[in-house]
């Protein structure tokens, strides 16, 4: 990618409040996911924070410093209802690794469902059930609300090429989405991007889940 295209994506995440507040080891590589989970991805930019709003809230905090939610009803039934969802993003022929899923949310939608605290829990426990590692990663802001979990396993050899395959396949569509950003008619002509996908994915599972289980949310 050009440098100026790099930058100006750098300068569209930071202004969305998606990079993580530490560019420590860790958080350059939530850093880097990020980036490349959201590029061409429209409508990113948002108006830039003044000192008088509030700061987006960086929630990996300790575990002694959260409340336990692995058993609140909506977490339960948010578990049951990503499974699917979240296998679906295992790339075919992989064997079940290497799946991943971005939900990028209106803060009040995230807190409709219980906050970006319990989504995280709900997909974390959700990846675990499925046997992935699971890296997550969960931001709330002022215009938007980001919860990721990524399988960080190390897969078999007798995957690799399926696993190749399915990242060159992820390299093409960003490169077209990306040289279509000024377009905006071929950049809508091309679809939604995979985090659009993604988070329409979350949604239906969400939906899914609190008609299923209406007390949970009452």
């Amino acid at each position: 990618m050009a440098y100026q295209k790099a930058l100006a994506h750098v300068i569209n995440c930071s202004e969305a409040g998606l990079l993580p507040a530490r560019l420590d080891h860790e958080g350059m590589e939530q850093a880097l996911a990020l980036l490349q989970q959201n590029l061409g991805t429209p409508h990113l930019t948002k108006p830039a924070r003044t000192g008088a709003e509030p700061k987006a809230t960086d929630t990996r905090t300790g575990t002694a410093e959260r409340p336990s939610l692995s058993k609140d009803p909506r977490c339960v039934a948010l578990v049951e209802a990503l499974k699917p969802a979240l296998q679906a993003t295992c790339p075919e022929g992989a064997g079940g690794y290497g799946g991943a899923l971005q939900a990028n949310l209106h803060p009040a939608d995230a807190q409709i469902l219980g906050g970006v605290e319990l989504i995280r829990a709900a997909m974390r426990r959700a990846a675990r059930q499925l046997g992935w590692r699971a890296q997550t990663v969960g931001r709330a802001g002022e215009h938007l609300a980001v919860v990721i979990v990524q399988d960080i396993r190390e897969a078999p050899a007798e995957y690799a090429d399926a696993l190749e395959e399915d990242h060159q396949r992820v390299g093409r569509e960003m490169v077209q989405r990306m040289s279509a950003a000024a377009d905006e008619q071929a950049l809508n002509a091309s679809g939604p991007s995979p985090v659009e996908r993604q988070t329409e994915a979350f949604l239906q599972a969400a939906r899914s889940a609190r008609a299923a289980n209406l007390e949970a949310w009452s």
